[in-house]
């Protein structure tokens, strides 16, 4: 019998995103029969990381090997930035120069959830196209950077790619001119670089159960073929999922309905409880949840923390954009959309109303309006501070309802 070869599976993180790519990793090795190659492109981990990761060869037989590859964050300077003002989601464009005898690999970030057997992806066959992708349920409309309305803008969570054919094709020096290029203006970093380089669809488009994430359907506005039912069909078959925008790390809310728990939340923290970050992640999400619920009073977002969007640098496109106003590319503010290039949008507002309990106790309601100006209401009816908004950002305070209290102008 005929040995089976080993699965590759490479991933790019650093000391912050260590403990979700270690639950990740865990998720592949438990639903997968064949032995898996991990390679790692090592954006700033920590000896004792790589010790740490490395103890997973002792719970998981078929994990096969692990493999770090050191990466040079200069060569992105000049390029947008993601999270935290970080330019690590560009090294995934280095792997087939930094591991040059693997052949074919799959690409998964650290915010994934593998549910089913990855052999299923990797046995996809390219049919000679160097990368395949799934669609980007967010993309709404065309932009100009992405005008074509032919073109299915692909989704980086998961790739599956043809090394041999990457290298021939010198993707990754053109992706990085591509990202010096344009900037800032690469929302999306590198999915951006290689949807521009692997544009009008060439690639191989593969089903959306290899990379499903929990958002609302708005790439069925100019592709009608990815439609309710496409979707509705492909979350009965799940191969991965794709947290975004939620973090399970962060909260357990839905992005769309705070009141429901996103979907695989439970089943992200039944494999991070196998990985030796499982107690550092607890305490993290607990921490994060205290200080997302006191943003939230301050903003009258009861989801607050349903984006990691808030912890990109204020001149970064999407900065602090909360809610369904995300779309990839651009921003949908009720029924329109605005260009990014057309004005600098730095908190869109969601409609809401917020109540908080305290003993099971109604003390608080906050309501937000489209505006983003908030009325704050003591046991939800005792008028205590109204904030007016206007468009230029310019807020005013009134205590009671009725007396001035303070003027916020925006030049």
């Amino acid at each position: 019998m005929k040995r089976q070869e080993n699965i590759p599976v490479f991933m790019v993180t650093n000391w912050d995103m260590v403990g979700y790519t270690a639950t990740t990793m865990v998720s592949v090795l438990c639903n997968t029969q064949r032995n898996i190659d991990f390679y790692i492109m090592d954006c700033g981990l920590s000896d004792f990381d790589k010790k740490q990761l490395s103890t997973l060869k002792n719970k998981f037989s078929n994990l096969s090997s692990m493999s770090f590859s050191k990466v040079d964050i200069k060569r992105f300077e000049g390029m947008n930035v993601w999270y935290y003002g970080m330019l690590d989601a560009w090294a995934m464009l280095l792997f087939p120069e930094a591991f040059p005898d693997v052949k074919k690999v799959v690409h998964i970030e650290s915010d994934t959830l593998v549910v089913d057997d990855i052999a299923k992806l990797y046995n996809e066959d390219l049919d000679n196209y160097t990368i395949g992708g799934c669609p980007e349920i967010a993309f709404g409309a065309t932009s100009e950077l992405f005008p074509s309305k032919e073109h299915v803008y692909f989704n980086l969570g998961m790739l599956l790619i043809d090394c041999d054919k990457w290298r021939q094709d010198n993707t990754t020096e053109k992706c990085l001119e591509l990202g010096k290029k344009y900037g800032k203006k690469f929302n999306c970093l590198h999915q951006d670089a290689l949807n521009m380089l692997y544009y009008n669809n060439n690639y191989k488009q593969l089903p959306n159960r290899y990379n499903l994430g929990e958002r609302k359907n708005y790439v069925k506005n100019i592709h009608p073929e990815l439609s309710e039912e496409y979707f509705a069909q492909e979350w009965q078959h799940p191969v991965i999922i794709h947290f975004s925008p939620n973090k399970p790390w962060r909260t357990q809310h839905s992005f769309y309905d705070s009141k429901r728990i996103v979907k695989y939340f439970n089943e992200w923290w039944f494999y991070a409880n196998q990985t030796p970050y499982v107690e550092g992640l607890k305490n993290a999400f607990i921490a994060q949840r205290i200080e997302d619920g006191f943003k939230g009073l301050k903003t009258g977002i009861d989801n607050y923390g349903c984006s990691m969007l808030d912890t990109l640098p204020q001149d970064h496109n999407c900065a602090n954009i909360m809610g369904e106003n995300v779309v990839v590319g651009q921003f949908r503010v009720g029924n329109s959309i605005l260009s990014t290039k057309d004005e600098k949008h730095l908190m869109l507002p969601i409609p809401s109303t917020v109540k908080y309990t305290f003993l099971g106790i109604p003390f608080l309601k906050v309501k937000t309006n489209k505006k983003g100006g908030k009325s704050y209401k003591l046991f939800g009816i005792l008028p205590l501070i109204n904030v007016k908004r206007k468009n230029n950002g310019s807020e005013r305070y009134k205590l009671l309802s009725i007396i001035p209290i303070l003027t916020k102008k925006v030049k």
